[in-house]
């Protein structure tokens, strides 16, 4: 199947609420401050770890943020899989998509080696042709740098774009943004805790077993 399906991660294909929000409270707490509900923190997630710190430390405008980024990278690091849990269907559904020969990648604003540690953790590495992330170019989304290199992976693989066949599915306005960036197709996953703000999609879809009824 000559169709390449680019897959948000945090959100979209896995839950990874409660370690984010455990990662950035165990840095707060290195610097003497209470621990933040994790509903609040998700809303400060989606646009890649300087913003979350920032965000995260709005009570505290004087924190030396690189340090703290690194503060939380590392409690992060050493938590991603915790209670990070996959959303229902997902395995199911990236192997039957996988095996209908689609080609099939991830793109995160999440750094790329904790993409892949989080995907091979999971075992969905075997079915994609990249897992890329923060680091891995030079920009995050909705930049399109990201997309146009997951498309240049997937072409040395086999993957021929014809202007109609490649998708992106997130749960936040960068993945759509992204899509509408690089004139990609895009489905936004309702079952996330990302945001839209008010942008829209080619689709939409409550579960992600919806997604294959879509593609084809």
């Amino acid at each position: 199947m000559n169709t390449l399906i680019i897959f948000d991660l945090d959100g979209t294909l896995a839950d990874t609420r409660a370690d984010l929000a455990n990662a950035v409270n165990l840095t707060r707490n290195h610097y003497g401050l209470h621990n933040l509900d994790w509903t609040e923190i998700v809303n400060y997630v989606g646009e890649g770890r300087t913003k979350l710190i920032e965000r995260s430390f709005y009570d505290k405008p004087d924190v030396d943020i690189p340090e703290a980024i690194e503060k939380f990278t590392n409690f992060y690091n050493d938590n991603l899989t915790v209670e990070t849990e996959l959303y229902d269907g997902v395995y199911e559904g990236i192997k039957n998509l996988a095996e209908t020969q689609y080609y099939l990648a991830v793109l995160s604003n999440k750094p790329g080696d904790m993409c892949r540690e989080i995907t091979d953790y999971f075992k969905l590495d075997k079915f994609l042709v990249t897992t890329m992330g923060g680091g891995d170019v030079s920009t995050t989304k909705p930049n399109p740098e990201g997309v146009f290199e997951v498309i240049k992976r997937a072409e040395a693989q086999g993957f021929k774009r014809n202007g109609e066949n490649v998708w992106m599915v997130g749960d936040h306005f960068t993945d759509l943004q992204v899509a509408q960036n690089a004139d990609i197709k895009s489905i936004f996953c309702n079952y996330g805790f990302g945001n839209r703000k008010g942008l829209s999609s080619s689709f939409e879809v409550d579960k992600f077993s919806d997604i294959a009824e879509i593609i084809d």
